[in-house]
């Protein structure tokens, strides 16, 4: 199967322009059987849970591309808790809203079946203050039972240049 061609998302936000350049998944093919994008598709996602997830923890750190220095780091973020309520996470609320498919919000736990995500990169995702420059965002979701550092994971590389 060929790999899916990413074609670059554009956005303007006062005098910066964001650029997402790829975004790259990855799973343990333990918990999470499968997690890529759907063929034909523009921003939709795909993922199998194949095992019941009754507890996870999420990290987001965002880095330099070149430098690996890294801007901004919260990890441990309780799934569930984030889950339940979104909003007491103010700077996801908007990133986890133009993930959902349909409204379909996920619940604790999660359980065996195919789900699907969008990735509408929102300008919400992007501080007004940030540098110009090429950085990385990851996303991984890991839990406590499985044995790889991370059940999945979303890379988003972007570069942010100043008009």
């Amino acid at each position: 199967m060929a790999a899916a061609v990413f074609q670059p998302l554009v956005f303007q936000k006062g005098p910066l322009k964001f650029i997402i350049e790829s975004l790259d998944t990855s799973c343990d093919h333990d918990y999470v059987e499968y997690f890529h994008k759907v063929p034909n598709s523009g921003l939709l996602y795909t993922f199998r849970v194949v095992k019941l997830a009754s507890a996870f923890s999420i990290d987001i750190v965002s880095k330099v591309t070149k430098t690996q220095r890294i801007m901004y780091k919260m990890v441990n973020i309780s799934g569930c808790e984030f889950l339940s309520n979104p909003i007491l996470y103010k700077a996801f609320d908007a990133a986890y809203k133009s993930l959902v498919v349909n409204g379909s919000f996920f619940k604790c736990p999660i359980k065996p079946k195919v789900y699907f995500l969008k990735n509408e990169a929102t300008l919400s995702l992007f501080p007004s203050f940030h540098p110009p420059g090429r950085f990385q965002l990851s996303m991984r979701v890991k839990m406590r039972e499985s044995r790889g550092p991370f059940v999945m994971e979303m890379l988003w590389k972007y570069k942010i240049v100043r008009i």
